[in-house]
């Protein structure tokens, strides 16, 4: 469970026990009704934030869809060999570190570090979903979503949402999306 869900189910008990405090306190008739409508109202919005589409600090619609927090460059195994935490962060570029540049995911050292430009894309967190948008670069973007076989190359001009589990090509370079 989330720090969210836990915080916004403690406010939904917690508007119980405000409930029946205000049974048992010596407030007139009118304030204990006044008092206990107020109560009901806040639990019922708490259970509507967590159980409503989308609700839950999910964003997707999709109660069981997995929330995305690392992206991860893989070999040919599957093995990982390098990680990086999302967790918090807005962008991230991906690229080479080269001196006079920063990346957040620096590729300098794999493998396949040829085929990798020097800002070659960028992960940006909109709306609750990670995108991925290729910076002009020269050998672009494709893209393995979880479950198929098929490799899309990506449109330089267009991002594109990434699921928990696609599988990003990067050069030969592959980094999976993880949590």
């Amino acid at each position: 469970m989330s720090k969210y869900n836990l915080y916004t189910t403690l406010i939904g008990l917690s508007s119980i026990f405000f409930v029946l405090t205000v049974y048992d306190s010596g407030f007139g008739f009118a304030a204990k009704i006044l008092l206990t409508v107020f109560g009901v109202g806040v639990f019922l919005h708490s259970a509507w934030i967590l159980y409503r589409p989308g609700g839950g600090k999910n964003f997707s619609g999709n109660k069981n869809a997995k929330i995305i927090n690392k992206i991860s460059l893989i070999d040919e195994t599957g093995a990982v060999v390098s990680s990086w935490e999302l967790y918090g962060k807005v962008s991230m570029v991906i690229g080479k570190d080269v001196g006079e540049n920063f990346v957040d995911i620096d590729l300098s050292r794999s493998p396949y570090a040829a085929m990798v430009d020097v800002e070659h894309a960028v992960l940006n967190y909109a709306d609750g979903d990670w995108y991925i948008e290729d910076l002009d670069s020269k050998n672009g973007i494709a893209l393995q979503k979880i479950g198929q076989k098929k490799i899309y190359k990506l449109s330089a001009v267009e991002p594109c949402k990434l699921d928990f589990g696609d599988i990003i090509f990067i050069g030969n370079c592959q980094l999976i999306v993880t949590g």
